[in-house]
């Protein structure tokens, strides 16, 4: 995954008008951010940069749906979407260290529980954008008050905020040290 993280940011590069526009409206589009996805994995899918993907994916007994799936390198990589706003919303300050404390489906606890319940031992993947880069700080405050508040769990962070603009952030989680070797 972390292999196709250039051309993704390239593709959001082009569209910081838009990320600027939602944070200037205090507004979280998780959705708009999904058909982006769908857009430039169906262009990397007729490249040749990736095998396959599929959206709204099941585990076999199908109770479980994850966002995205890549085929990439021989392996199924199974990926949670998140759009977080960076600044005020509604007069509430949001940031990195708000959402990984959070416990509700506004954070991203519940989410990495249904990833690790995925009956794959395939990659499993947070990809977070955020419209307002927080920079570094703020993002590892907010990782170690996600572990520090969810122990056992464990993310391992593959992107940093100083890679990218102002205007956002695209954060590379995995959920497991041993599925990032070779990812």
């Amino acid at each position: 995954m972390n292999t196709i993280l250039p051309r993704i940011k390239k593709h959001f590069d082009a569209l910081q008008d838009r990320l600027l526009c939602f944070r200037e409206q205090e507004v979280q589009v998780e959705g708009w951010f999904k058909g982006e996805m769908l857009f430039l994995l169906s262009g990397l899918k007729r490249e040749g940069v990736i095998e396959g993907f599929g959206r709204e994916a099941g585990n076999q007994q199908g109770r479980t749906k994850v966002d995205l799936t890549i085929a990439l390198g021989g392996s199924t990589h199974w990926i949670e979407l998140k759009h977080w706003l960076v600044g005020v919303e509604r007069g509430a300050r949001l940031d990195p260290p708000f959402y990984f404390g959070d416990p509700t489906s506004v954070g991203i606890v519940k989410d990495f529980d249904k990833l690790v319940a995925v009956a794959s031992e395939a990659p499993k993947w947070f990809l977070i954008l955020l419209t307002g880069n927080p920079g570094s700080e703020l993002w590892e405050k907010g990782l170690a008050r996600f572990h520090r508040k969810f122990t056992p769990r464990k993310l391992l962070s593959l992107s940093t905020p100083k890679e990218f603009p102002a205007a956002y952030f695209l954060g590379l989680l995995g959920t497991r040290c041993d599925e990032l070797r070779g990812a």
